[in-house]
């Protein structure tokens, strides 16, 4: 994969984030994110792609809060 991977499902940016991915940004159009991370390996995607990814599940729940919060306080800073 190349060195920029975007992602608008905010459930595999929370999976990355968890497994230390760096993010780099997110970028924000009406209220929707948009994650991006760099370096993501193609085989971390197949593999979440096919249901095959752990991880703990409050850091989960905690992760997807923490990056929701993030997006909405972004796009009401725009307004």
């Amino acid at each position: 994969m190349g060195d920029v991977y975007k992602t608008s499902d905010i459930l595999l940016a929370s999976c990355l984030k968890i497994d230390g991915h760096q993010m780099t940004a997110i970028e924000v159009e009406g209220n929707k994110g948009t994650f991006v991370f760099s370096r993501v390996p193609d085989q971390y995607l197949i593999e979440y792609d096919l249901g095959n990814l752990k991880v703990e599940p409050v850091s989960f729940n905690n992760m997807v809060k923490q990056l929701t919060t993030s997006v909405r306080r972004m796009t009401q800073r725009d307004k």
